[in-house]
Order: C-alpha cells, then sequence, then structure tokens
C-alpha cells in the first residue's frame, strides 16, 4: 500500500498490473474502503494489462480524516438538509473528484479510464464532465445523477455502532440490498465487516460524504456534457438506488451504453466481480489497444 501526500490531501492507494495497457481507477461508494473491493473485479484489469488502482477516499480507510467537523456540528447540518435547506458541507462532490485528479497527478498518470460505484460513480461522472482531458472512459455502476431526496439522509445516517453490531448491520444489509444472484453468505459479510472496521472504523467521516452527497449542487445540465466512453451499469435487482436511476444517467449522456445485470443488487460479491469487470473492460477496449 502507498499513500500519496499532497498539500491538500493524503490519500491511501493500493495497485496492481503492469500498466502496459494505460492505467484503470476504481472509485468506491460512500462509507466503503478499497479491501470492499473483491479481488475477482479489480484483478480483472490488472490481468489485461492495465495498472489498476484502488483508493480510500477522503474520510474512509487510510485516507485522511477531516474531523475538524464532526459530531454536533454534523447533526445539525443533517437537519438543515432535511428541512430543505443549503448548507456549507465540510467538503463538496467536486472536491472528492480532485481528490482522484490529485491522486493521478502523483502517482504521473496523464490520462486513464474511471469506473466508480454508488457514490464513486456520482465522482466518476463528476470527473469526466469537468476533466475530460483526464478522462479516456467511464463507468458509472450503481448509480445516478442530479439532485437527491434529501428525505432519505436519515435512513442513511451513521451512528457510532460497537463493533459486534457494526458487523451484524453489514449481515443485515447485504441479505436486504445486495446482489442475491451471487450471494457468498453471512460468513462471508461477517468476514469483509470485520476487516472494514478494524482497518478504519469512522462513522463521522462517513457522515461528512453523505453530507457532500445530499448538498452537491448538481444539475443535469453538467451530466449531458459528458462526451468520454461512458458505460452505465446497474444490478435490475438494486434497492438502494433503483435501475431506473441508472438508465436516466445513460439516456443524458450521448452515446452512452446501459447495461442491466440480471441478479445484481448494492454491491459487488466475489462471484459477480468478473463477469462486471468483463462488461466495464468492454468499454474500455472499445477506445484503446492493450499492448498485450
Amino acid at each position: 500500500m502507498g499513500v500519496i501526500q499532497s498539500d491538500r490531501v493524503e490519500i491511501a492507494y493500493e495497485a496492481s498490473g503492469s500498466g502496459q495497457a494505460g492505467a484503470v481507477i476504481l472509485i468506491r461508494g460512500q462509507g466503503t474502503q478499497l479491501i470492499h473491493w473483491p479481488e475477482s473485479f479489480y484483478e480483472a484489469f490488472a490481468n489485461r494489462g492495465f495498472l489498476t488502482i484502488r483508493f480510500d477516499n477522503r474520510d474512509t480507510g487510510l485516507s485522511q480524516k477531516f474531523d475538524h467537523i464532526a459530531g454536533q456540528e454534523l447533526e445539525t447540518l443533517k437537519r438543515r438538509i432535511e428541512a430543505g435547506e443549503e448548507i456549507d458541507p465540510p467538503y463538496t462532490m467536486d472536491d472528492m473528484a480532485l481528490d482522484v485528479i490529485t491522486l493521478m497527478d502523483e502517482l504521473d498518470i496523464d490520462r486513464a479510464h474511471i469506473a466508480g460505484i454508488s457514490m464513486g460513480g456520482f465522482i466518476a461522472q463528476l470527473l469526466a464532465a469537468k476533466y475530460p482531458s483526464r478522462v479516456i472512459s467511464m463507468a458509472s455502476i450503481m448509480s445516478g445523477s442530479g439532485p437527491v431526496d434529501p428525505s432519505l439522509i436519515d435512513a442513511l445516517w451513521t451512528v457510532p455502532r460497537s463493533r459486534e453490531v457494526f458487523i451484524q448491520e453489514w449481515v443485515e444489509y447485504v441479505r436486504q440490498f445486495g446482489s442475491k444472484k451471487y450471494f457468498e453468505g453471512d460468513e462471508y459479510s461477517r468476514r469483509i465487516a470485520a476487516a472494514a472496521f478494524d482497518r478504519c472504523y469512522s462513522p463521522d467521516g462517513a457522515n461528512r460524504q453523505l453530507l457532500a452527497i445530499f448538498s452537491k449542487q448538481t444539475t443535469r445540465d453538467w451530466v449531458r456534457t459528458i462526451s468520454v466512453p461512458t458505460l452505465v451499469v446497474h444490478g435490475a435487482g438494486d434497492l438502494l438506488i433503483p435501475p431506473a436511476k441508472g438508465q436516466e444517467t445513460a439516456d443524458l449522456i450521448p452515446d452512452a451504453t446501459f447495461k442491466l445485470i440480471d441478479g445484481m443488487g448494492h454491491d459487488i460479491p466475489p462471484g459477480l466481480g468478473k463477469p462486471l469487470a468483463e462488461i466495464v473492460l468492454a468499454n474500455i477496449l472499445s477506445t484503446t489497444k492493450p499492448a498485450i
């Protein structure tokens, strides 16, 4: 594992693959860490010669925490969003997109293929719209576009939990929202949750990310400006972000391809990793010819 240290943010990352075919950058969703990527997914890119970068978004994992705004201050901002008010969040989705550019700069990556899931899909869209010279292709997975309903913030808000409760809640989350066709069983969910808790437990960090999502000043106008080759993937069984949100995103982006995956929910278990990667790779390989 490496850590890039710039004057604006510290980001922890892991890399695999030779890079002969170029670079692929994978962006996680809200509150999750780079260890949540299944090896079957990221190694599919590395095995095709791509330098494959996984990283912890700010406020998760081993990346920089922004604890100067925490606790009751976060609760106050949450209540203001629920009341329909605009807020000045600790940071924005634009800041998180710029983190990816910072990571690329520090690793001397001029251009890359970008793939993001959930919140990471929002970030991938921002990168494609605002930094098109740095993005070769973009994949937005289990995500949407445009404003998020503020009434949902309470259901997604994180409160401090013990290790045991955190693990059990992740098990229940996967049961409810996960990819049922590819379900690995409760024991697998427990192992992932335990590893995530032990590596870094940051409920305030997850909530700061959530504030960035709910306060993002996005209109569908900027989504329509995306011109890089775009793939939008959604699970037919996604109960957290409905498939219609993915279809809407694809409809807004000129020439975007939309793929609906049967049995996929709002996660990527190991059994789904390789088939999902192959779909993303098809979009990538339509833009470049690997050197191997």
